[in-house]
């Protein structure tokens, strides 16, 4: 029976209308798997059938008809075994709060046993043990040995002792005839005293071959320095930090070179091209001839020019009566004679005016790049003071890496110095103890 209420797709509701029922027909159905429901249950209180049972079944309730009517073999096999699994659950449950409670008696009814203790006496026998063990292996090795020696040949007593000594080392040799005399007669004084003056001479000469060796131990010492490890690694120290102020102060250099370079002042001069003397002398005489024209009828005119004024100036004081002198008429002409003087020169001071500005712009600029430059000196210089640990970060004078490198020399030099003093006194050591044994040695060898 299709619903009340259509949906407004008409498609939709064509195909859903088979399986959407209306209200009354849900009711129904729902009333009727109630009934289904209710009859394969057993007697129970009404709050257990009114517990929603038209929505779900109670959870956990065991009240289930075992041999409900109208049902198959599978269903009433199932039924059978959840029942069973609900008994082994519960079985279980009750054995388990029962071995709880054996537990916490078993806990209760225990004495107290300090873990402590326990632990002392596990190894004691541990210990026990080990000495048991390494006894028996003591027992072992004498017990092997004794077998070998019981094991062994017997050994021979029927000989004498002194047979026995002779056999082995052979018999002792006879005394010097020296000695014998020594100890039968008795020396004089000038024997003792030339005996006393042949060890006066023999400790003389060691002492000369102990001071020579001693002078080539210290010209070896002098040639090849003594701690050489430690002032060689401070000299590769030092040159390697050379080696790297040196590297930045070359990378500044040639940024500053390349700067220059890139000056618009500079022109690079590219390998001119050879030319033909006789054609640039006779270009050369050519343009002296122009020059020495022009300059002619410069002069020429010039000289028209400044001697109109001079004879109407002339021909007025006349007329006037005043005759000027001599020296202020030769002034006008002196002008002239200087501007004369300076035209062969026009091009020579243009020239050195061109100059002049173009080496005042290459002045401006290299200073430029010379400030430019000292600030990175001066920066690369404080970063270095705050990398190294030899002066206080943030000093960017070349002075105090100047004062720093001496005191590091003088403290490297003084160490150097103590150590090979201390070498020295080592060897002179040494030489005396090699000296005293030398002496000591032939003293013995002289009495013997």
């Amino acid at each position: 029976m299709p619903a009340s209420t259509p949906c407004p797709v008409p498609d939709i509701d064509r195909t859903l209308s088979q399986y959407i029922n209306s209200r009354q027909d849900t009711l129904r159905i729902r009333t009727t798997l109630s009934k289904y429901l209710t009859s394969n249950l057993r007697s129970v209180n009404s709050a257990t059938l009114n517990h929603h049972l038209s929505h779900e079944c109670p959870l956990d309730y065991s009240a289930v008809n075992v041999k409900p009517p109208g049902i198959n073999q599978s269903r009433h096999e199932y039924l059978l075994a959840l029942q069973a699994r609900l008994q082994a659950q519960a079985q279980h449950r009750e054995l388990q709060s029962s071995l709880q409670e054996l537990r916490d008696r078993h806990a209760m009814d225990a004495p107290t046993q300090n873990d402590s203790a326990y632990d002392n006496e596990v190894a004691r026998g541990y210990v026990s043990l080990l000495r048991q063990r390494r006894r028996f292996l003591e027992l072992e090795v004498i017990q092997d040995s004794l077998e070998k020696l019981l094991n062994a040949s017997p050994s021979i007593c029927d000989k004498n002792p002194k047979e026995k000594v002779q056999e082995s080392i052979g018999e002792q040799p006879g005394l010097p005839a020296e000695r014998l005399e020594m100890l039968t007669q008795v020396q004089d004084d000038d024997s003792w005293v030339f005996k006393l003056k042949r060890e006066v001479l023999e400790a003389k000469a060691s002492m000369d071959r102990a001071k020579a060796a001693r002078l080539e131990l210290q010209k070896e010492s002098r040639a090849v320095p003594s701690l050489e490890q430690q002032v060689y690694a401070l000299s590769c120290a030092r040159d390697e930090m050379i080696e790297w102020v040196e590297g930045e102060l070359g990378k500044m250099n040639e940024e500053s070179e390349f700067l220059e370079d890139a000056s618009p002042v500079k022109k690079s001069i590219g390998n001119a091209a050879p030319r033909d003397v006789a054609s640039a002398e006779a270009q050369v005489r050519t343009t002296y001839d122009k020059y020495i024209a022009s300059r002619s009828a410069l002069v020429k005119g010039h000289d028209s020019i400044q001697q109109q004024p001079i004879s109407g100036a002339l021909s007025l004081d006349r007329s006037n009566g005043h005759v000027e002198p001599i020296s202020q008429i030769t002034e006008a002409p002196k002008s002239t004679q200087t501007i004369t003087e300076i035209l062969p020169y026009l091009t020579q001071l243009a020239q050195a005016t061109g100059n002049e500005r173009s080496l005042l712009q290459q002045a401006i600029y290299l200073q430029n790049q010379l400030a430019s430059v000292d600030e990175e000196i001066t920066d690369s210089l404080s970063r270095l003071s705050g990398e190294s640990h030899l002066i206080p970060s943030g000093s960017k004078g070349i002075v105090a890496w100047g004062q720093i490198a001496t005191k590091v020399e003088a403290a490297t030099e003084d160490f150097a110095k103590n150590q090979l003093q201390k070498s020295h006194s080592e060897i002179d050591s040494i030489n005396t103890i090699v000296d005293l044994c030398s002496l000591q040695s032939k003293v013995l060898y002289s009495t013997s």
